[in-house]
């Protein structure tokens, strides 16, 4: 599934790595005082805080 993740200053990523929303946002999960980092490549290059995260769209 193409996922296009916006992050809360802006800045775009799309990603294919997510078979669904819900794996994408299982992956965000976090606890309290605790910081979450995803993948969101499969060479794991580009890895994003989830707390930054404003909003995600499903691409066709």
């Amino acid at each position: 599934m193409k996922l296009k993740i916006i992050m809360d200053s802006g800045k775009e990523y799309v990603t294919e790595k997510f078979d669904s929303k819900e794996d994408l946002l299982k992956s965000t999960m976090y606890g309290p005082g605790r910081v979450n980092y995803v993948s969101i490549d499969e060479e794991k290059k580009i890895i994003l805080n989830a707390e930054h995260i404003s909003s995600f769209e499903i691409l066709d």
